[in-house]
C-alpha cells in the first residue's frame, strides 16, 4: 500500500475516535436528586427519571411520590424528587386505620391530616422523625362529654382516650358492683354521655316469728266439742338473710339466701272431747241459785229450745252470737252444748254486762 494511503486511513480512524469520545461527553448531564427532603447532584447518562434512580439503588414503591414521573425524560439540571412512603398504624380517639404517608416527621403527618389543634395528646413527639419501616401513633383528639355520676350532671372537655380514662381524670373509682353506660375501654367520641350507676349489693338480716304446732289429743271423758289446752303455744323465731340490691339510693332487688331458726317454737297441746253428748230437750233448765228466773228467759228467747237456732246468726236457749258464746269461754255452737252449759254461759254474761244482753232480759226478774 502506498504511505499516502496509508497516512489516510490512519488519520480517519483518528478522528472516529475523537469524535466518539466527545459524542460521549456530551451525552452526559448533572441532575438534582431529592430523597425524603436530602437533596444532592448526580451525573448521569440515563434518559429518564427512572433510569436515574435505578442507576442510584433506587426502586420506588406502589405508595411513594415520584417527580417527575418515572417514565419523564430528564435534562442536565433537572430535578428528580423521591418521597418514600411510610407504613402508618394509626389510632384517633380509639379508632385505628393503617395508611401510608410520605410525611417526615409526627408534625408533618399531623399537618398532611389536618390535625392543627394544639391540645392534641400524641403517644409521640412532633418532632419525631417518621421511619421507613413505619410506625404506630396514637392522636387523642379535645371533645366535649357529659359525665353524669353521683347526682351531678357536668359537660366536659376533655382529651380522655377512653370512658376509663376520663373516669379516672375525674377522680371517680368504681366499685366491682358499679355499672357503666360505655364500655371501660370505649373511645370518646365528642358529645357522648357516659353515666355512673352505682350498685350496692350488701346482705341484710330480719328476725320473724314461727307459728307454733297444735298437737290434739282425744279426751274421752269430755263432751264433743270441748277443748282444753293443757300446754301453751309459744310461737319461736327466725332470722332470714336477704341479698339486698341498692340502685342510686333505691332498693330495686331483694332475694332471700338464709333462714335461721334462733328459737324454736313450742308446741301446743289440746285435749278434744270425744264423748257424746246427752240428748237435748226443750225443757231441760236447771234451777239455778241466782234468784233470776233464766227458764222465763229461755222461753221468751227460744222456746225453751237449747238447739234453736236464728237465721240472723243467734243459737241456743239465750240465742248466742257465736262471738259471743266464745266471749264467755264457749266452744263450737252453742247448740252442741248442754242446757246446763248454756245456763252457766249466759249467767256469765249477765254477770258481765248485765240483762240488756237479752231483748227478754225483763223475763229474768219475773
Amino acid at each position: 500500500m502506498r504511505r499516502t494511503l496509508k497516512l489516510s486511513l490512519f488519520v480517519l480512524v483518528l478522528l472516529g475516535l475523537v469524535g466518539g469520545s466527545a459524542a460521549y461527553f456530551l451525552a452526559q448531564k448533572t441532575v438534582t436528586l431529592t430523597v425524603d427532603g436530602q437533596a444532592r447532584e448526580v451525573d448521569t447518562y440515563a434518559d429518564t427519571a427512572g433510569e436515574v434512580l435505578a442507576d442510584e439503588g433506587l426502586d420506588p414503591a406502589s405508595h411513594d411520590v415520584v417527580l417527575p414521573g418515572v417514565d419523564s425524560v430528564v435534562g442536565d439540571g433537572d430535578t428528580i424528587v423521591l418521597n418514600r412512603a411510610r407504613p402508618l398504624a394509626l389510632t384517633v380517639d380509639g379508632v385505628r386505620s393503617d395508611l401510608y404517608t410520605t410525611a417526615l416527621s409526627v408534625d408533618g403527618l399531623l399537618d398532611e391530616l389536618g390535625y392543627r389543634a394544639e391540645d392534641l395528646v400524641l403517644s409521640a413527639s412532633r418532632a419525631e422523625r417518621l421511619p421507613l419501616d413505619g410506625m404506630d401513633l396514637a392522636i387523642t383528639t379535645s371533645k366535649d362529654v357529659t359525665l353524669l355520676a353521683d347526682g351531678q350532671q357536668r359537660v366536659l372537655t376533655t382529651t380522655a382516650a377512653t370512658a376509663a380514662d376520663l373516669l379516672a381524670e375525674q377522680g371517680i373509682a368504681l366499685s366491682e358492683t358499679d355499672r357503666t353506660s360505655l364500655y371501660p375501654d370505649q373511645p370518646l367520641l365528642d358529645q357522648m354521655v357516659l353515666q355512673v350507676t352505682r350498685v350496692q349489693v350488701a346482705d341484710v338480716t330480719d328476725v320473724q316469728s314461727v307459728d307454733y304446732r297444735t298437737v290434739e289429743t282425744p279426751d274421752p271423758n269430755a263432751f264433743v266439742g270441748t277443748r282444753t289446752v293443757t300446754q301453751k303455744g309459744v310461737e319461736g323465731e327466725q332470722t332470714v338473710t336477704w341479698r339486698v340490691t341498692v340502685t342510686d339510693g333505691v332498693e330495686t332487688g331483694r332475694e332471700q339466701v338464709g333462714t335461721a331458726v334462733t328459737t324454736p317454737p313450742v308446741e301446743e297441746h289440746v285435749t278434744v272431747g270425744t264423748k257424746a253428748k246427752p240428748a237435748a230437750t226443750a225443757t231441760a233448765v236447771s234451777a239455778t241459785a241466782d234468784g233470776l228466773n233464766w227458764a222465763a228467759l229461755a222461753r221468751c228467747e227460744s222456746s225453751g229450745n237449747p238447739r234453736a237456732v236464728n237465721p240472723a246468726g243467734y243459737y241456743g236457749l239465750y240465742q248466742f252470737s257465736l262471738s259471743t258464746w266464745r266471749s264467755v269461754g264457749g266452744s263450737g255452737n252453742p247448740i252442741d252444748a248442754s242446757a246446763d252449759e248454756q245456763t252457766a254461759r249466759a249467767q256469765a254474761l249477765y254477770a258481765r254486762s248485765g240483762a240488756g244482753q237479752w231483748g227478754c232480759g225483763r223475763h229474768l226478774f219475773g
